[in-house]
């Protein structure tokens, strides 16, 4: 059973007047005490508050301010303006203060206010920059060149419910798979005493969780992703693809802790909730990508060349690297195209450490190595 809804979306998207539907232009207040300052000097404050305490979940700080631009955004975007700055800003507190849920509602104003109001949705295009200036609060939480600023927050939502221990996040969950990948156990065990926790920790919180809490965090995921799409695919008619902010970094950030989270609570799931498909090729880290380009695998028997025989490979590892990531399948075949591209002296070099080993070898089979 979903969750009571966080947004009172019949007030959000219904008009701030007949003779002014969108309202007015917030910014035209310069004063500090204004409200879209207020709530601007709130967001800094609650971001400089998360740098200064990177490593506390619990920032306190952080959170108050958090808090009050879910009490003020929500009365702006009722009263006085529709503006997707303020939704942007929203959106960020919401992911803080309610996890996956939030950030869905979220994403369902900001498509509601594009599809009621884009003609006259604040902040308005300005002489200089054009479109830009009102889509640039969502490229923002995207990213273009840099991490959106709502790419960390997704990583640090937990998805577990479980406290001995827990509760646990999909970056928490990305290390403690790393972890299982080291083959030295001294070093592993080294490890694992530094993070404080193991995939076995995040196991347990997860069977601690209730399959209703598992669920809503699935369908919350997989809907924020749905909106997100839709979205990108609204701007694209609007502003074109050459201006339309992408969404892939979030896309893909979500489809991260989608699969995560099935791979680990698959149990808890519905049984109509299948593996995860290969993930279109997309820089999470800057939001780039190519949206006509889908990740595909060829039918066997159809290589034309060695070269596409090794991309075929890394395509598959990919695969497994997206739905099975605790599997050391990716690896091993990220591995053998590696060496499939080395030069056979290297390769020896690589694959017989021991210089009085390869002699042996190189005696034995007649193949030279730069020993010889």
């Amino acid at each position: 059973m979903a969750s009571s809804p966080i947004l009172d979306f019949s007030s959000l998207l219904a008009p701030i007047s007949s003779e002014q539907p969108t309202g007015i232009d917030l910014r035209l207040d310069s004063s500090p005490i204004s409200s879209y300052q207020t709530i601007k000097t709130a967001r800094y404050a609650a971001r400089d508050a998360e740098k200064n305490n990177l490593y506390n979940d619990s920032n306190g700080d952080a959170d108050e301010h958090w808090r009050k631009i879910i009490s003020l955004a929500p009365m702006l975007l009722t009263r006085e303006s529709k503006d997707l700055e303020v939704a942007t800003w929203l959106t960020e507190a919401l992911i803080r203060r309610h996890g996956f849920q939030g950030l869905r509602e979220a994403f369902l104003l900001i498509e509601g206010l594009i599809e009621n109001f884009w003609d006259h949705l604040y902040p308005s295009p300005d002489e200089e920059d054009g479109i830009e200036t009102r889509i640039s609060p969502l490229s923002g939480l995207n990213g273009t060149a840099n991490e959106g600023v709502l790419i960390a927050p997704i990583r640090r939502v937990p998805f577990t419910e479980g406290y001995t221990p827990g509760p646990f996040a999909y970056w928490q969950y990305q290390q403690a798979v790393e972890l299982e990948r080291i083959t030295n156990e001294d070093t592993r065990h080294s490890k694992a005493e530094k993070l404080g926790f193991t995939l076995i920790d995040i196991e347990r919180a997860i069977e601690e969780s209730t399959q209703e809490f598992i669920v809503d965090q699935f369908d919350a995921i997989d809907e924020a992703i749905s909106c997100s799409k839709r979205i990108e695919k609204n701007l694209d008619q609007l502003c074109g693809s050459e201006y339309a902010p992408s969404m892939r970094a979030i896309i893909g950030a979500l489809e991260e802790c989608r699969a995560a989270l099935n791979h680990i609570a698959k149990h808890k799931l519905p049984a109509t909730v299948e593996a995860e498909p290969v993930i279109e090729a997309t820089n999470i880290a800057t939001g780039t990508d190519d949206r006509t380009k889908p990740a595909v695998i060829n039918p066997l028997n159809t290589f034309t060349s060695r070269e596409a025989a090794f991309k075929q490979l890394l395509d598959i590892a990919k695969f497994f690297r997206t739905t099975e990531p605790h599997s050391p399948v990716s690896y091993a075949l990220e591995k053998a195209v590696k060496w499939g591209n080395m030069p056979l002296d290297e390769l020896i070099v690589e694959l017989i450490p021991d210089s009085s080993s390869r002699k042996h070898f190189s005696e034995l089979t007649g193949v030279k190595t730069n020993e010889d």
